[in-house]
């Protein structure tokens, strides 16, 4: 009788051994390997992301918003970064955070980071915005890069996440009909609204791009912009007749390929448009 007790009680145990297991593994998992979209959510404005339209390809450009060389048809009405984002909060919340982007029809929408003068460039790809350990980090660039958008080429990083979030659905560009009908991506800053056309989406070796370029030189920095246009076998949209000059700025995004660690996928953008928030 004490046996068959003592084996009872052993299975009540082992079982509430197992559920909390599950439930500990569970956590673990969603701080580890997902993003904290809620809070970042949390971030954002009552006007949200509604108060940013999505480019219309039918509607005439304005003078100010024409740029012929880029074949850029599109025209987005006056944007304000104070309507999407409360800067004065987030560097509340976190003075490192310094832009917000948004890529219309992907879950790219999250601040943007860069680390400060104590921690190393590497810091924000497992920190979350509250400086918090996350696998899933922060959308970040490095100290290279200045923080008012005027670098011949600015590159920001994001992780490639299972449950689409960081900067998964980038690789949605490598859809043609999707890279066809979407051209836009917005940055956000406390001073600025930059609207960048989307005019390439490629796979690129793990180069670091910064170092391997160098961009305040003319020929290196036409060199970058060469390879940012050239048609590869596999992976690459480009759009057709783009002419880019030496004058021009570049916003890259730099995510993973799926189950390739020395390989990166790319979207570039050209700036067409910058407006005072």
């Amino acid at each position: 009788m004490k046996k068959k007790s003592n084996k009872i009680v052993f299975v009540i145990i082992l079982i509430i051994a197992i559920l909390a297991f599950l439930v500990c593994g569970g956590y673990l998992v969603k701080y580890f390997f997902f993003d904290s979209s809620d809070d970042i959510q949390n971030l954002h404005t009552s006007s949200s992301t509604q108060s940013v339209s999505a480019t219309n390809d039918e509607t005439a450009p304005t003078e100010e918003t024409q740029q012929p060389k880029h074949n850029y048809a599109d025209k987005t009405q006056e944007l304000s970064s104070s309507d999407f984002v409360d800067f004065h909060e987030l560097t509340q919340i976190n003075p490192d955070i310094y832009a917000w982007i948004y890529i219309p029809n992907t879950n790219v929408d999250y601040p943007v980071a860069q680390s400060g003068d104590n921690e190393d460039d590497s810091f924000y790809l497992d920190h979350n915005v509250y400086k918090n350990y996350q696998f899933s980090g922060t959308i970040y660039t490095e100290k290279q890069n200045s923080r008012d958008f005027t670098d011949p080429v600015t590159v920001m990083y994001g992780h490639n996440m299972l449950n689409g979030s960081m900067f998964a659905t980038l690789h949605r560009f490598n859809d043609i009909d999707f890279f066809n009908q979407n051209r836009t991506m917005f940055v956000f800053t406390k001073d600025k609204v930059y609207t960048y056309f989307i005019y390439s989406a490629y796979q690129y070796d793990d180069r670091h791009i910064l170092n391997s370029f160098n961009m305040e030189e003319i020929n290196s920095f036409r060199e970058y912009l060469d390879t940012t246009l050239m048609v590869r076998p596999y992976y690459c949209n480009v759009r057709e007749n783009i002419e880019l000059s030496t004058q021009d700025r570049i916003l890259t995004l730099s995510t993973c390929m799926n189950g390739g660690g020395n390989v990166r996928y790319l979207v570039q953008g050209v700036l067409v448009d910058e407006q005072d928030a």
